[in-house]
Formats: structure tokens, C-alpha cells, sequence
């Protein structure tokens, strides 16, 4: 599993509302690996957090990211005056996955 993260800054004056209707895609792709959670700092409620959740290997994101490229353009340019720059992010391989609630072993 991967991990896609993605830290911004709504401009001023854009709420979630106004960012979460320009980041919307415009059309999906049957089999899409990813889940998409989204979250606004409780410090700083204009910083915002995209995390996708990715069910692909490294090896399968080229073509992938191909097939999605024209799609994500769009968005981005929809957003384009709505976030500042990204302040953060990138793509990860999951290498834990621990429940806090149990007893982790070593």
C-alpha cells in the first residue's frame, strides 16, 4: 500500500466548501486504487491535509498516474486559485499499520 499526502494552504477568503467543489474530479476511472481522506488543521482551520490511500504496488503507479494524468491537470488548475503552494507532501510505501489500541509486540 502507498500513501499520498498533499499539505496546503486555502488562500484567504476559500473555505473547504469552496476547495472540496474545485478538487472534486470530473470523472472516475473504474478500479481506482485510491481512497481519499481530507482534514483541516484544528490549529489553523486554512491548512489543509489530503491523504490517499493507495492499494497499488511502486511498480504499478507509472501507468497509473498516466492513465489519471489529464484528469488530476484539470483539478489542479481548478485549485490553482484557491491553495497556495504545496507546503508538503509526496508519495510513501506503508511499512506499518498498528492498531494503538492493542498490544504491540516488538
Amino acid at each position: 500500500m502507498l500513501l499520498g499526502t498533499s499539505l496546503r494552504r486555502l488562500n484567504d477568503g476559500v473555505d473547504y466548501a469552496a476547495f472540496r467543489q474545485a478538487w472534486l474530479p470530473d470523472e472516475t476511472f473504474p478500479g481506482d486504487p485510491r481512497r481519499v481522506l481530507s482534514a483541516l488543521n484544528l490549529e489553523d482551520p486554512q491548512e489543509i491535509l489530503t491523504c490517499a490511500l493507495i492499494d497499488a504496488e511502486p511498480g504499478d503507479t507509472p501507468a497509473w498516474m498516466e492513465r489519471i494524468a489529464a484528469s488530476e491537470q484539470r483539478r489542479m488548475d481548478r485549485l490553482a486559485g484557491l491553495v497556495g503552494p504545496p507546503l508538503g507532501g509526496g508519495v510513501f510505501r506503508v511499512v506499518g499499520n498498528d492498531d494503538l489500541s492493542q498490544h504491540i509486540r516488538a
